[in-house]
């Protein structure tokens, strides 16, 4: 076994070193080269990654797919269902694609870029990314994602605006049909509610009746983190149109069987469940200790009869920030009643209508006077 002055050693041509690793142990670590100057070259490099603690951990030996489920259980158990739900379709397509069996120190920049290739030919772009940054954050968690990192490069995802809002007369009108069929009696609740309080969907639905703060002079509905996008507890308040959607809601919970605190607002309509998989599927009646996931047939309807077909639901949620907005009320008030972090996230979803804009212009141009005294009478 030959050595030099370098702490390399060959056997059978190929030269070797020993390292101290992280736990103090004593390794053997082959370089796989035969030339000496390009050993010495990859024993340096490594040495300087273990120095960094960059080198690939033992999860590079992992399969993609035992890598995969490794990451679901953990987020199964810290993220919200309906965001676990969207990650495990991704694993299903990595898995797929690159292959379950695949080493995951054996993907390359190439496996990627066919992985973007092959997606494209069914889903958008903006799909295609969210996928490979699953596949990115197991990468990183075996550290194994930096070499590839440089050469990545994401789709690029056409820029659209955060939805529309209606305008005060539109927003009564949609309002204003919802109330000519009974068939949309909950649709036309939780479209009033969604309006006034800026809520979404999913924790419109999720609602329970001890969620509901509707004594005294300030009612407000309680939000509890798990329900919520941001996974932040928070009150939002109720006014008027708010409290006539929730005590609508809370008499028909009560005459379907709801009468505990940690029963639903909106009990699930058992009879709905058509898929034979689905665990109630064969029940009938409604079980106020489930909530109702969908009104999505009568707000399709509900839309449409109004003249509104491109109108989304979470559009209302648009629009209740862009009449505060164009009230005066004060941007960090709209935050916190909405739930969002920071004053960007609020003016992106704020729709400023034209009388908005034409109030502002007006002021400027009071502002500035004797512009129009310099201009004279053509202007």
């Amino acid at each position: 076994m030959a050595r030099n002055g370098d702490g390399l050693f060959r056997r059978d041509g190929v030269w070797y070193f020993k390292y101290k690793d992280p736990g103090g142990v004593y390794r053997e670590k082959s370089t796989g080269k035969k030339k000496q100057p390009e050993a010495r070259e990859y024993k340096h490099g490594f040495l300087e990654k273990l120095r960094q603690n960059q080198l690939p951990t033992e999860e590079a030996k992992w399969s993609l797919s035992q890598a995969l489920a490794a990451r679901m259980e953990f987020r199964a158990a810290t993220r919200p269902k309906a965001s676990v739900a969207a990650e495990q379709t991704s694993c299903r397509h990595l898995n797929q694609v690159i292959g379950a069996d695949r080493r995951l120190i054996t993907i390359t920049a190439w496996d990627i870029r066919r992985y973007q290739m092959n997606r494209l030919k069914t889903v958008g772009p903006k799909t295609v990314n969210n996928e490979v940054s699953v596949l990115t954050a197991v990468l990183k968690g075996a550290r194994l994602w930096a070499p590839l990192r440089e050469t990545y490069e994401p789709l690029q995802v056409l820029k659209r605006g955060p939805g529309q809002a209606l305008t005060p007369e539109q927003t009564a009108k949609l309002i204003e049909t919802a109330k000519t069929n009974d068939h949309w009696f909950v649709a036309l609740c939780a479209t009033v509610l969604a309006y006034a309080t800026g809520r979404r969907s999913g924790e419109i639905k999720k609602l329970q009746l001890g969620d509901l703060v509707l004594d005294g002079n300030r009612p407000f509905i309680r939000l509890r983190a798990e329900n919520t996008k941001g996974r932040r507890s928070r009150d939002p308040a109720l006014n008027d149109l708010g409290l006539w959607a929730v005590n609508h809601l809370v008499a028909r919970a009560r005459l379907l069987g709801a009468s505990e605190p940690q029963h639903h607002l909106l009990p699930a309509d058992l009879s709905k469940h058509t898929k034979k998989s689905d665990p109630l599927h064969g029940g009938i009646g409604f079980d106020p200790t489930r909530h109702q996931t969908s009104w999505d047939s009568a707000w399709e309807a509900l839309k449409l009869a109004a003249g509104f077909p491109g109108f989304r639901f979470h559009d209302l949620r648009h629009t209740h920030i862009t009449h505060a907005i164009e009230e005066g009320v004060p941007i960090e008030v709209v935050m916190a009643q909405v739930g969002h972090v920071t004053p960007e996230m609020t003016r992106y979803y704020t729709h400023l209508g034209s009388n908005a804009k034409h109030d502002a212009v007006a002021a400027v141009q009071r502002r500035s006077s004797g512009v129009l005294e310099v201009l004279g009478p053509d202007l």
